[in-house]
């Protein structure tokens, strides 16, 4: 490998990245910049000048990051597109009439279904009156509503971190998915035990329950865009058409007028959503083509370091720090690699643990945007949120710790 003219270590280049990288987004500037950024000082400091303009060229090129782009455009797209025609509301309604504290739950978990940005106010304000009723603090509703609502994070292959992370390694989503499922379940039974606790006293005011074949048919009405796209990509279609049809459908099915389908697409096609894939893909081709996560393994292994350490404590940083599932797995996917993709083949325990550890770094965050929206929407504060998050999430991470060895 040919070094840059200050030819500094790999290793040492890789860690002075990941410190500009959150230097940045400490001083609130956007995770893709802060990223690219990061990419540019890891490129100019391990390889030539001159390789740089190449490694950007070419990055913007790859059809993995052609892949990424189409597929999380059109994930967003429809996400907006279902919220103009009032399905993601109409899906909150029909699931309050299976009963209060169970709708409290499931509600968010429904509405999580699709990758909204910032979505937990959705699903805030669906459960607003539900709430009232329920006699429910600021931080107990806050905490419900963004617990449950990421369930779906690590659950269905909508989500940009699920996306991006069988593109880097080049799986099938349904393997990635598969792989992560200990995660929500554990995130389910840790949660309910923090939420039955807050529930137990609570008498909530009788309502009106429809007949169970209303609610079903409710459900398959305003959520069959979700339902369609997930059996497609877990049929074993290419999720990049699963959702151009769906999408297609939706359009067709809801006789959406030409300035729906522009709003639709116009959130989809988010300048600094699509700049902060750009900038992952870029992050992750500059240490593929650096070695530089080769090299930090190496110096690691010569050290004596635990995988399992390494696997929990890299992820995790990097989720606290950015509050973003995308841009934790597009750090840390690549840096991980030579414990993820030992001899080319997936370690899938390598992959639960990383991947769960860094999902317990953003959602702990106070840079998650879903966090910090919707305990504004309840009027909670972060301190007193924390109370009822922080236990069952260091449960959770302390499940897959345990979980590890036995399935590696």
């Amino acid at each position: 490998m040919q070094f840059g003219v200050a030819q500094v270590n790999p290793s040492v280049a890789l860690l002075i990245s990941i410190l500009v990288v959150l230097f940045l987004l400490r001083f609130k500037l956007h995770a893709g910049i802060a990223v690219f950024a990061g990419s540019i000082v890891l490129s100019l400091a391990v390889l030539p000048a001159a390789e740089l303009p190449r490694i950007m060229l070419n990055a913007l090129k790859d059809t993995s990051t052609l892949r990424l782009l189409g597929i999380v455009i059109c994930a967003l797209t429809m996400s907006r597109l279902m919220e103009l025609k009032g399905l993601l509301v109409r899906l909150a309604n029909a699931l309050e009439t299976i009963g209060p504290k169970l709708a409290v739950h499931i509600a968010p978990v429904a509405i999580g279904l699709m990758p909204l940005p910032g979505g937990a106010v959705v699903s805030a304000a669906a459960l607003k009156e539900l709430v009232r009723r329920l006699g429910l603090s600021a931080p107990q509703a806050t905490y419900i509503n963004f617990w449950f609502r990421h369930l779906c994070e690590f659950a269905t292959p909508v989500y940009p971190g699920v996306i991006m992370a069988g593109v880097f390694l080049s799986v099938p989503l349904s393997f990635v998915l598969l792989h992560l499922a200990p995660i929500w379940i554990l995130m389910l039974v840790f949660g309910l035990m923090v939420s039955w606790r807050i529930l137990r006293h609570a008498t909530p005011e009788p309502n009106h329950c429809s007949s169970p074949s209303s609610v079903v048919a409710e459900l398959i009405r305003s959520a069959w865009p979700v339902i369609l796209v997930f059996a497609l990509v877990i049929a074993g279609i290419d999720a990049v058409p699963a959702f151009l049809v769906t999408v297609m459908a939706l359009i067709l099915q809801q006789r959406m007028s030409l300035a729906e389908v522009e709003s639709g697409f116009k959130y989809g096609l988010e300048p600094k959503i699509l700049f902060l894939l750009y900038a992952v893909m870029l992050f992750k081709n500059v240490v593929d083509t650096s070695g530089a996560a080769h090299s930090l393994f190496d110096e690691m292994q010569i050290m004596g370091m635990p995988h399992a350490i390494i696997l929990v404590v890299l992820p995790l940083l990097i989720g606290f720090s950015t509050g973003l599932s995308s841009a934790m797995v597009g750090i840390s996917i690549p840096l991980l690699s030579p414990f993820i993709l030992p001899g080319g083949n997936v370690d899938g325990a390598a992959l639960l643990l990383a991947y769960g550890a860094g999902g317990i770094g953003y959602l702990l965050s106070p840079l998650h945007l879903c966090l910090v929206l919707s305990a504004d929407y309840y009027g909670a504060a972060l301190s007193s949120v924390y109370r009822y998050l922080v236990p069952p999430a260091l449960a959770v991470l302390a499940g897959l710790a345990l979980l590890y060895p036995l399935v590696s």
